[in-house]
């Protein structure tokens, strides 16, 4: 699944984070299925960032200012992050359990009013769970297969 989330505002301070109205979706089926996001932006001022609900818990407490330094870009607990510099290929993060954030700032003053963030969701069943699939999927087809009859004396 691909999409893009076109003229998301820019961070309105300096360095400190910004984070979505809403947690991301959360891993639907770990044991049964791999999620790999990837996220890519336009904008060569700006980082993102996903955090645990914990670290996001703690950043709703923290005062607004990033004059503080806390939940900047170099404060930030976050699980995985990205810097301007990786925009054109983006950040991957291998979906995890539980509740995350995303989230985003700028490096310095920000120098537009948007920014535009493209996204790449790839789902793949887990190695354990084919392997079992496999070898249920073997043993019904030994099971199910014609027998020949052998006559007994009478």
């Amino acid at each position: 699944m691909d999409g893009e989330f076109a003229d998301v505002p820019a961070p309105p301070s300096d360095d400190r984070v910004v984070f979505a109205s809403d947690p991301l979706p959360e891993h639907p089926a770990p044991a049964l299925f791999d999620v790999e996001a990837t996220v890519m932006w336009d904008r060569d001022d700006v980082w993102v960032a996903v955090v645990d609900q914990g670290e996001w818990e703690r950043c709703q407490d923290a005062p607004a200012s990033s004059f503080f330094g806390i939940c900047t870009s170099n404060d930030l607990n976050a699980v995985i992050m990205g810097a301007p510099e990786n925009r054109i290929e983006g950040i991957t993060w291998e979906v995890a359990d539980g509740v995350h954030w995303a989230g985003y700032g700028s490096i310095g003053t920000p120098s537009g009013a948007t920014l535009n963030l493209g996204y790449s969701v790839h789902v793949q069943l887990d190695g354990a769970p084919s392997a079992l699939l496999l070898l249920v999927g073997a043993g019904l087809l030994v099971y199910g297969r014609p027998r020949s009859r052998h006559s007994t004396p009478s």
